[in-house]
């Protein structure tokens, strides 16, 4: 990862771009503190709705890709049924 200060980065933006777009990260400093990053932006690995929410700034990319397989945790405690969420909502429905 290369380091730059905003000064620099202004100077020579075009070479830290050409940088970023050959896969290296670009840390942006200011007075030698870390402010932003600037990384390689893949659009193959998303959809054409995630793109636009992540050009929208909705949506922040992971750093890294998840190992293959890997799932999410399931809560801790009891799983509520379909059927319960079901007709808590049709009663919450029916009060309207």
């Amino acid at each position: 990862m290369k380091r730059v200060n905003i000064g620099d980065l202004k100077a020579k933006l075009s070479a830290h771009l050409k940088l970023v777009q050959s896969g290296q990260e670009v840390l942006v400093c200011e007075r030698n503190k870390p402010v932003a990053r600037i990384i390689p932006y893949r659009p193959g690995d998303y959809s054409e709705e995630m793109q636009d929410l992540i050009a929208r700034g909705i949506v922040i990319p992971p750093r890294k890709p998840r190992p293959p397989g890997f799932e999410l945790p399931l809560p801790k405690g009891k799983i509520i049924p379909d059927e319960v969420i079901a007709k808590i909502l049709e009663e919450e429905r029916e009060d309207r």
